[in-house]
């Protein structure tokens, strides 16, 4: 038997669509995954055979197998009957977890390449997509044992509703219990290609594993790739339809049926008459898309109401105010199917306000669409088009660049000296050709980015020309080639934000119509005096407008007020989810509806409190406030109430703890940051470097990255601001973390001085500074931009880091990874101890407020799952992936959308967090470790001394503190 794997055009791409039943393809990404190549038990499921005359791919036939049991005895899968939204039933296998095995046999009749599709029903109560790992006669399908993750369809949870104000609002994102039929494809979802493996005939198992969510198989088959057709040749079919004759059907933006990302909202735009519905004074609900629809693969799906089968034309309403004299590019589908190869490319071009345009070829003739009566299915798929051979050429070009980099580094440094010789077209391996090949690729793409774009300038060019023309200096120059080093830096960090850029299609729908074919497109037109009555309005609704109130107030019945210090966009969504749920939670928590009035300032809660006009609540307070508000009285003791213990278990096991005093707590955590460690797969593996378990070992690796002239990093934030001490002490270094792992703590039991002048401070404090004076770790780098570069390929940093690299690092996917940090060794136990400290904010009740009851039914709805998962996914619909809210709450944590084989990572390094007290004085703790950590570093003192000496001095601050507000 022979196993190969071959990637092909998308022109061949196509979906299986079961019509009744499925709603089609959707794309497919790869990750990592790892696991051993045994099975704990086989289940097999009989499914429907088809056969092809494609030379890809030859007959086959499939057969069903009896079930299976592992040596223990247990089933691995279950065979069950599984119910879609609309009612239907189907046989299917049952996979519940990562231990669960389906393995199905196929024979084929004839060597051929294969494609893999799989359909299959989601478990509503779960989140994320799908992963699966995949195993052909027991070995992997993917190359470095990668998984395939399938897409989880999203739809509306009701009707849109209303607020206070008459605004409308986007109703919730629900999983929609919808089959999904998609096939594989590669890792790189840019490229699009279908994954073919190659079998000769006979026999073949196919196992599947289960990773990430409850699922159920209902099939599985293999089947030829399909082409797709140009429109010159399917329009030969056309001649056996006719036209369709009646009036233009008009599709909203907003009324989409389904979404493969519950980011994919119904919005509101007020800046145009020509929109559908408009309003100049009301937030109405009428696009769908925006900068939330801009990620490769995302697609939307509306359903339209067919009245003859026929023929129709296709126009759009549309927003692409964001690619700036670029094209936005998406995929059209008919029911899951793409109807010509031109339809993988509707264009939409940029334009400062909202457009149309219809769907027709360069000389403007209307591509035709074959639709039959009844109701139908159209998506449109981000894509990118026609620029995606210009994208995988950068693409590729970048990662040379950064090889090269690296190469040149590792010989000179980042910095090198002006005055030595270091000959690199010696030294660096292929020097001339390697210049010469980047060279030559850049002109290419230079070519091609100008015919995409039909001008001879712009920002992007320019970037790719100066890069060019700094290989070349060196290229002429090379005896002094390393002092072109800073630019290309430069050059390198541009054209990779630009790599970023090329992948963001963002488009906002406002209306989908069907016309007939010799119809005239017909777009909403607005009369001159219509316009000037529009933005008259708007004028007029600008001086009566409170942008400080987000939500009115409402006189009747109980009423509580919150001030937000955040963004508009931020403060708009937290006052769409009050309208949306907590109106309703509290009529059932209280017997009785509470209205909430959400307001923006810039102001501080003590101004507030000495001007008697505090709010009843406070959101995302620093790390520091809640105590040292407590202390004066000012806020409520949240243990108090009855269900306090309940509401606590949604938390870490230390996750109140800054916010205890006395006894008592004073705030719930509703963001809770933690480290997190990074690294280059490519460079350790590279240089022969393990991924360290220990300090110890990490120390080591730096000694081997720093002989290569890189460097590993560890965060220090310097105190520099009253802002970065409230930051609290646990998220300003590693000291915290280091003094935990050594089994110290920071303050005695009795939380009224330091241990400072303890040996098991001191230790750790010694152990720590020398990681800056021995091994020469920078106190201050830019490690993104480092890590993506490679001259920085190992470090300790805020897990935030993680949606930063996955969005906005393309050029290295795949080539980097997580881990837990580093530990010590407890020599009693002889295990490593893992435990972080951590960062956050917390939310708490003002004593003022004399709404104490429904304060608290609002933060325990505030801090349940539900509302943290829909808080953080509207902000990331609205402002992008990398704004996502680090989440306190566990259970929203782990389901928000991370790559699904890098959950088990951050969830145990989310259990490690030990949290650091908050004392009354603690502000002079994080001054006291920073200046003791300088007088080290900077002027050469005694470790053990300035410790001592500035605890001192912070045991002298924390019981005047004490004494003040005893």
């Amino acid at each position: 038997m022979k196993i190969n794997i071959r990637r092909i055009s998308y022109k061949f791409i196509s979906s299986v669509l079961c019509l009744s039943v499925m709603t089609g393809m959707f794309g497919i990404v790869s990750y990592a995954y790892n696991d051993d190549d045994t099975t704990s038990s086989l289940v097999s499921q009989g499914f429907v055979a088809k056969s092809t005359e494609d030379d890809k791919a030859l007959d086959y036939t499939l057969e069903s197998a009896e079930l299976v049991f592992d040596a223990s005895g247990s089933i691995g899968a279950d065979c069950e009957d599984c119910t879609d939204m609309e009612g239907k039933s189907y046989n299917s296998v049952y996979i519940d977890n990562q231990e669960d095995v389906a393995t199905y046999k196929l024979t084929t009749k004839k060597n051929g390449y294969y494609n893999i599709s799989i359909t299959y029903l989601l478990d509503k109560n779960q989140g994320n997509d799908l992963a699966l790992a995949f195993k052909l006669d027991g070995k992997k399908i993917l190359e470095e044992n990668s998984n395939i993750v399938l897409p989880r369809l999203w739809c509306d949870d009701g009707d849109k509703r209303t607020d206070v104000r008459d605004n409308e609002i986007a109703p919730k994102q629900k999983s929609a219990e919808k089959i999904i039929t998609a096939r594989f494809i590669t890792e790189d979802s840019a490229n699009e290609e279908e994954l073919l493996v190659y079998l000769e005939s006979g026999i073949h198992t196919i196992s599947i594993f289960n990773c990430s969510q409850k699922v159920n198989i209902i099939k599985l088959e293999a089947l030829a790739p399909e082409e797709i057709l140009p429109y010159d040749k399917v329009k030969e079919d056309y001649k056996n339809y006719n036209d369709y004759s009646g009036k233009a059907i008009i599709i909203q933006g907003e009324d989409a049926i389904y979404k493969t990302s519950r980011s994919l909202i119904a919005k509101c735009d007020r800046s145009s008459a020509n929109l559908t519905p408009s309003s100049a004074t009301k937030d109405v609900l009428n696009y769908m898309g925006g900068t939330s629809w801009q990620e490769n693969g995302d697609e939307i799906i509306w359903q339209v109401n067919v009245p003859a089968t026929g023929l129709y034309k296709l126009g759009f309403t549309y927003l692409q105010n964001t690619v700036i004299n670029g094209i936005s590019y998406r995929h059209l589908k008919i029911n899951g199917k793409t109807p010509f190869e031109e339809a993988k490319y509707l264009k939409f071009e940029y334009d400062t306000s909202w457009n149309y345009t219809g769907f027709f070829d360069d000389e403007g003739n209307p591509y035709l669409i074959y639709l039959e009566e009844g109701l139908q299915e159209i998506s449109l798929s981000v894509t990118l088009g026609k620029i995606r051979d210009s994208y995988n050429a950068m693409n590729e070009i970048i990662s040379n660049l950064g090889d090269l980099y690296i190469n040149i580094t590792i010989i000179t440094g980042e910095t090198p000296d002006a005055n030595r010789d270091y000959d690199l077209f010696k030294k660096v391996v292929d020097w001339d050709n390697r210049l010469l090949n980047n060279i030559e690729k850049l002109g290419a793409l230079a070519e091609q980015l100008k015919a995409l774009s039909g001008e001879d300038g712009s920002t992007m060019i320019a970037a790719v020309e100066n890069m060019s023309r700094v290989l070349n200096n060196m290229k002429d120059n090379p005896y002094t080639a390393q002092i072109y080093i800073n630019d290309f830096y430069s050059c390198y960090t541009t054209l990779s934000s630009w790599l970023f850029e090329m992948k963001r299609m963002p488009l906002g729908i406002d209306n989908l119509e069907l016309y007939a074919p010799n119809a005239e497109y017909a777009p909403k037109k607005v009369s001159f005096f219509e316009k000037f009555a529009f933005g008259f309005k708007r004028f007029l609704i600008s001086f009566t407008d409170d942008y400080g109130a987000i939500s009115n107030e409402n006189q009747e019945g109980k009423s509580l007020k919150i001030w937000v210090n955040w963004g508009r966009d931020q403060a708009m969504v937290l006052n769409n989810l009050i309208q949306e749920s907590f109106t309703e939670y509290s009529e059932k928590e209280l017997g009785y509806k509470v209205t909430v009035n959400v307001e923006l300032v810039n102001a501080s809660l003590v101004k507030g409190i000495l001007s008697n006009n505090a709010p009843d609540l406070a959101l995302q307070l620093s790390r520091t406030e809640p105590v040292n508000l407590a202390m004066r009285g000012a806020l409520v003791d949240l243990s108090s109430f009855e269900d306090f213990e309940s509401v606590l278990s949604r938390f870490g096991s230390s996750g109140t703890l800054p916010y205890q005093y006395n006894g008592k707590t004073y705030a719930l955590p509703d963001q809770q940051t933690f480290y997190l460690m990074f690294y280059r797969k490519d460079i350790l593996e590279q240089l022969g470097i393990a991924v360290p378990n220990t300090w110890d070992e990490f120390l080591a690796a730096t000694a081997v990255l720093q002989r290569n002239n890189m460097n590993s990093y560890i965060p220090y934030t310097q105190i520099t601001s009253e802002t970065t001490v409230n930051t609290g002490v646990g998220n300003l270094n590693l000291y915290p973390t280091i003094l935990q792992q050594f089994g110290g703590s920071f303050y005695n039991d009795k939380l009224n001085k330091t241990t400072f002048d303890t040996s098991t401070s001191v230790s750790a404090f010694k152990y720590w500074v020398d990681m800056y004076t021995l091994y020469k770790i920078p106190t201050d780098a830019d490690f993104y931009n480092r890590f993506r570069l490679g001259t920085m390929p190992l470090g300790v940093t805020t897990y935030t880091l993680y949606n930063t690299l996955a969005q906005a690092a393309p050029e290295i996917n795949g080539r980097w990874g997580i881990a837990l940090v580093p530990g010590i060794v407890n020599n009693e136990t002889n295990e490593i101890d893992r435990t972080i400290s951590g960062g956050g904010t917390g939310c708490s009740i003002l004593s003022a407020s004399k709404n104490k009851e429904e304060a608290w039914a609002f933060l325990k709805w505030w801090t349940e799952a539900q509302t943290q998962l829909d808080y953080n996914n509207n902000v990331e619909s609205i402002i992008g992936a990398t704004a996502r809210v680090p989440l306190a709450t566990v259970e929203a944590f782990k389901n928000l959308s991370w790559k699904p084989a890098d959950v088990p990572v951050l969830s145990e390094q989310f259990s490690k967090i030990k949290e650091i007290n908050e004392v009354p004085g603690s502000y002079y703790v994080s001054r006291a470790v920073d200046q003791a950590f300088w007088n080290v570093v900077t002027n050469g003192k005694n470790h053990k001394d300035v410790l001592i000496e500035w605890g001192s001095i912070a045991n002298n601050e924390i019981s005047r503190k004490i004494s003040e507000y005893n």
